[in-house]
C-alpha cells in the first residue's frame, strides 16, 4: 500500500510539474528576452571568485556547474570556460568595460593552469592539453578522456581578440599585450603563444572530443584550431613575429586540406569523428561549424553552406524518432541530443536525453544562415543543398533567389519559424526561474543531470544574439 501511494503522488508531482510547464509558456520572441537575463545571470554565478556559486574558486575559473555530486561537475574545463569567455568578450566587444576585469582574470589563470604539470604533461611537453582542473587550478590526477586538443584554440581566439582590441587603443596597453598575452618569444611565456604552439604542434595527434569520450580526429576541434591558427598568424605578423605567423599560417592550411575527409557522401552528411564506429550524426559538428567561424566567417563550412544545412537535417531526422518527448501530441518541436547512440543519461550510462547546448545549437545554425542569406543578399540553391530547400519551400529548385523574390521570401519565412520551434522545445523545460541544467528528460521533460550548466546558458546567448541578427564573435 505505501509503495502505491508513492507511486501515485510521484505521478501527480509529473503530471503537476509538466502542466507547469506547459501552462508557463509565452511567445518565443517574449521568452528569449526574458530568459537573456536569466542566463547572463546564471553565467555570472559561476565565474570565480565573484559568482555566488563560485566563492571558493579562483579569480578568472569558471565551474562548469556548481554541482558536487550525481554528478560532479564542480571542477574547470579548459573548452567550457573558453566558450563562456567568448559570450563575455561579446559583451565587451560591445562596450561593456567592466568585462575587462574578468578578462583579465581569465588571462591570469591561464597562465597558472598552462604551467601545472598534469597527467598530458607539463608547459611545453603537452600538459597544455590537458582538459580539466580542479577549481584552486591544481591539477585533476584522476582517470579521464585526455588529451583535448580543442580548449586551447577556443582560448587563443579569445584572448587574440582582446589583445588586438588592447593593441587597437595603444597608450599603456601594449606592454600588457607583449609580455602577458604575445611575448614573439621561443620558447614562449606568454598565454596566447603558449596555446597557439600547443595547437600547432599538436593538432595531427589524436584528442579526445568535446564530449569527452571519443579519441581520434574530430571535425569539432579542427574547425577551431584552424580558426586560431589563422587568427593567431595575424596577431604574430603584426607583432613582427613573422617566422611564427609562417609556421601557424601553414599549419592552418593543413587543416583546411584535412577537412574535406568529414564530408561522408553516401552519408549525405559530415562525420563528427574519422574512422569511428558512430554514425558520424552529432551536434558537435554544427558547434564545430559556428566556433570555427564566428561572426567573420572564414569561409570554412559556414552556416549557410550545403554540408552543414544537410549534417543538421540528418540530425534532427534521426533524434525527431529517438525521444519520447518529439511524438507526443503538443511538442513544440524536435529536442535534439549528442549522437544517437548515447548513452549517457546526466549521472550514469544507461540511456540518453536530449542537451539543452544541442537544441539551442540546431536553432543558432538555422538563425546564422539566415544572417548570411541576408549579407549575401541571395540563396544560393545547388543539387546538393537542394533536398534541404525543399522542406521549406517545395517548388524550390536550382538557382539563386535573390533578395526580395518568392522563393527567398518562403524559404527565410519558413527557416525562421522551423528555427524558432527548437528554441520553443527548450522554453518548454526550462525551470520557472529560468534556470537551465545539462539534460532534460526523453520522456517525462524534467531536467537532469548537472544544474545550472554554464555551457546550456552560453549556447541560449549565442543563439539568441544570432536570432537578433548579432552573430557572436
Amino acid at each position: 500500500m505505501h509503495f502505491s501511494s508513492a507511486l501515485f503522488l510521484g505521478l501527480f508531482q509529473l503530471q503537476t510539474a509538466f502542466s507547469r510547464v506547459v501552462e508557463r509558456q509565452t511567445s518565443v520572441d517574449a521568452w528569449v528576452t526574458t530568459e537573456e537575463a536569466a542566463a547572463r545571470s546564471g553565467l555570472y554565478r559561476n565565474i570565480g571568485s565573484r559568482g555566488d556559486f563560485a566563492k571558493n574558486v579562483d579569480a578568472g575559473a569558471v565551474i562548469a556547474s556548481p554541482s558536487t555530486a550525481s554528478p560532479d561537475y564542480f571542477y574547470q574545463w579548459t573548452r567550457d570556460a573558453s566558450m563562456v569567455f567568448k559570450v563575455l568578450l561579446n559583451s565587451y566587444i560591445n562596450g561593456n568595460s567592466s568585462i575587462e576585469t574578468f578578462i583579465k582574470e581569465f588571462v591570469t589563470e591561464t597562465d597558472k593552469i598552462q604551467r601545472v604539470d598534469n597527467p598530458s604533461g607539463g608547459y611545453t611537453t603537452g600538459g597544455i592539453g590537458e582538459p580539466k582542473f580542479k577549481v584552486d587550478g591544481s591539477a585533476f590526477t584522476g582517470s579521464w578522456g585526455r588529451p583535448q586538443t580543442d580548449g586551447p584554440a577556443i582560448r587563443a581566439t579569445v584572448l587574440i581578440k582582446y589583445a588586438n582590441m588592447l593593441l587597437d587603443a595603444g597608450s599603456g596597453s601594449n606592454s600588457y599585450v607583449t609580455t602577458t598575452l604575445y611575448d614573439s618569444k621561443f620558447p614562449t611565456n606568454s598565454v596566447i603563444k603558449s596555446d597557439l604552439e600547443y595547437v600547432s604542434n599538436y593538432w595531427t595527434q589524436n584528442g579526445f572530443d568535446l564530449w569527452e569520450e571519443v579519441s581520434g580526429q574530430h571535425f569539432f576541434t579542427l574547425m577551431v584550431q584552424h580558426r586560431a591558427l589563422v587568427e593567431g598568424a595575424e596577431l604574430a605578423t603584426r607583432l613582427g613575429d613573422t617566422g611564427a605567423a609562417t609556421y601557424y599560417t601553414q599549419q592552418a592550411a593543413a587543416i583546411k586540406a584535412k577537412l574535406p575527409s568529414f564530408w561522408n557522401s553516401s552519408k549525405g552528411f559530415l562525420v563528427s569523428t574519422l574512422s569511428s564506429s558512430r554514425s558520424g550524426q552529432d551536434c558537435g559538428t554544427l558547434l564545430g561549424a559556428l566556433h570555427g567561424n564566428g561572426k567573420r566567417g572564414f569561409g570554412l563550412y559556414t552556416a549557410s553552406s550545403d554540408e552543414v544545412l544537410l549534417t543538421l537535417k540528418a540530425l534532427v531526422d534521426v533524434m525527431k524518432p529517438l525521444y519520447p518527448i518529439n511524438t507526443a501530441s503538443d511538442a513544440p518541436g524536435v529536442a535534439i541530443g549528442r549522437y544517437p547512440s548515447d548513452v549517457y543519461d546526466g549521472v550514469g550510462s544507461t540511456i540518453a536525453n536530449p542537451w539543452f547546448i544541442c537544441t539551442f545549437t540546431v536553432a543558432e545554425v538555422l538563425y546564422t544562415a539566415l544572417n548570411e542569406y541576408e549579407a549575401n543578399g541571395n540563396i544560393t540553391v545547388t543539387s546538393l543543398g537542394l533536398p534541404f530547400y525543399k522542406q521549406f519551400y517545395s517548388s524550390a529548385t536550382t538557382g539563386t533567389y535573390a533578395s526580395g523574390s518568392t522563393g527567398y521570401t518562403t524559404i527565410t519565412g519558413a527557416m525562421k519559424t522551423y528555427a524558432d520551434t527548437f528554441v520553443a522545445t527548450g522554453q518548454a523545460h526550462v525551470s520557472t526561474n529560468g534556470s537551465l541544467s545539462e539534460q532534460y528528460g526523453r520522456t517525462d521533460g524534467l531536467q537532469k543531470g548537472a544544474r545550472d550548466l554554464t555551457w546550456s546558458y552560453a549556447s541560449f546567448l549565442t543563439m539568441k544574439w544570432a536570432r537578433d541578427g548579432a552573430i557572436a564573435y
